[in-house]
């Protein structure tokens, strides 16, 4: 048997001179069985030794507004409520009918009201674009699209949207963060405070592609911080988690990377908890599942400084990947994402670099699409590209030209031996400043010969060798 617990919270204000006690509508306290259990216990019985494939579990929508729910006071009346708290002063009416209260002045301390929200007072927060690379729009609600841009303030309403190779970062007054990868829609839903207990409220919704959120900690019990997709939604108090969702033939994902999130289908009192390490899948017609996140996949030779044209990340394979997945930064904390790629294999190469101190995080990716938990490491990129070639000339003497990419002040170094073990090389020079060396009477044989570059930059000095390469010089054949 599963067990869902979702909390409702309490928060206690002054109002006139007397308390009132305000609690959020949530989800109660719920057992949902698997599909296949039943409630009552069957130990002794054989059916239950036997092993059955796992069902996923149907969460049922049920119409459930948003509201509060608030507790009367002794001294409390309708009428005070709706004139301090509501946006019209006869806004106790529809409470009045959503209660089915007969009588307006004779509700007893103790009882439980449903207040809608729409019908309390707040006042719109703003969040801002505090990163943003490549290209991106917003429209405002009834407006029109406009190019995204750093520090752009955003209010409820709008929708933000992010191009191909994107990064979208927002930053909300309570300093949470959003960020959107490429291909993404998020529908700014509602970003407010509450007169009522100072209340927080932000909703959002992700209507194509992925997010990533780390929610600051919620100190009042009654703020609320959801990511809906059209199929589900995710509320939670603080936490690090992901959302995906990919249009209504693929299910709604939730992948929990720190805290705990709650997941339902729309407005519904049947939620289920999903935990730090694991992810969530919930489709259109409410099957819902969860799954241990794949753990982080670990880079290969951390340590070695990247210095080829293109950037190779090496990770050692993680059982059960399809895919892996690698994003760049220049901050520890990833609010500015520079590159972004995904690649079927543990081998990722990503192209126009530049030189410097980058952070990398990783993850591999389920074949259900769930990506799992992610790992970050430093680099450090130093672009010292190098290319070589060797040619005979027409006076029968050999030419070896090389060349090269990246900054600051370069030397290379030349060296040829003997094919054969523990030779000693014939030719070995090192601080060149040209890219050409020429050999002549080279006697007939094998040879194996490399070129490397050092490279000095920024007080920092970097070696970098190609590959040796081998070289026969002929006999010549005389008549």
């Amino acid at each position: 048997m599963m067990t869902t617990s979702v909390r409702a919270g309490l928060v206690s204000f002054r109002h006139g001179l007397t308390y009132a006690t305000l609690a959020l509508a949530a989800p109660l306290l719920m057992t949902v069985p698997a599909a296949g259990q039943t409630s009552s216990a069957q130990s002794g019985s054989p059916q239950s030794a036997k092993v059955q494939q796992p069902r996923p579990m149907v969460l049922k929508r049920s119409p459930s507004g948003d509201v509060f729910h608030y507790t009367f006071q002794r001294g409390d009346t309708l009428f005070q409520l709706a004139d301090t708290y509501m946006t019209r002063p006869d806004g106790w009416r529809s409470v009045l009918r959503m209660n089915r209260i007969a009588n307006p002045r004779s509700i007893p301390a103790g009882t439980v009201i449903a207040l809608p929200l729409s019908l309390l007072k707040a006042d719109n927060l703003t969040a801002r674009t505090v990163a943003f690379r490549g290209s991106g729009t917003i429209t405002p609600p009834n407006g029109t699209t406009m190019p995204l841009a750093v520090n752009l303030p955003i209010s409820p309403g709008m929708v933000v949207t992010s191009g191909p190779g994107s990064f979208i970062t927002l930053q909300l007054s309570n300093g949470s963060r959003i960020t959107l990868p490429s291909h993404s829609r998020l529908r700014i839903t509602q970003m407010r405070r509450i007169h009522l207990g100072d209340t927080l409220d932000f909703d959002f919704m992700l209507e194509k592609g992925r997010l990533e959120t780390e929610v600051t900690p919620l100190k009042s019990p009654n703020n609320r911080y959801r990511i809906r997709t059209p199929i589900a939604v995710s509320a939670v108090r603080g936490t690090i988690y992901r959302v995906a969702y990919d249009g209504p033939d693929a299910p709604s994902l939730t992948e929990v990377i720190e805290g705990s999130v709650a997941v339902s289908p729309g407005l519904t009192d049947n939620s289920e908890q999903v935990d730090k390490g694991f992810g969530a899948s919930l489709t259109g017609n409410g099957q819902f599942s969860k799954q241990a996140l794949l753990p982080p996949p670990e880079l290969l030779q951390p340590g070695r400084v990247q210095t080829d044209p293109e950037v190779r990340l090496t990770l050692a394979p993680v059982t059960g990947a399809t895919r892996y997945h690698a994003q760049l930064s220049r901050d520890a904390g990833f609010v500015d994402i520079e590159h972004d790629i995904y690649a079927d294999t543990p081998e990722l190469h990503l192209s126009n670099i530049d030189n410097g101190r980058w952070f990398t995080r990783l993850t591999a990716i389920s074949p259900e699409g769930m990506e799992g938990m992610p790992i970050n490491y430093s680099m450090r990129r130093v672009l010292a590209g190098l290319n070589a070639s060797a040619e005979q000339g027409d006076d029968g003497g050999y030419r070896f030209r090389w060349s090269g990419d990246g900054d600051g002040q370069r030397f290379y170094h030349f060296n040829l031996r003997p094919d054969t073990p523990g030779a000693v090389p014939l030719i070995d020079e090192t601080g060149l400043t040209g890219q050409l060396i020429s050999i002549s009477d080279l006697p007939a044989g094998t040879y194996i010969w490399r070129v490397g570059v050092q490279q000095f930059e920024n007080g920092e000095y970097v070696v970098n060798w190609l590959p040796e390469q081998k070289l026969i010089v002929a006999s010549e054949d005389r008549p």
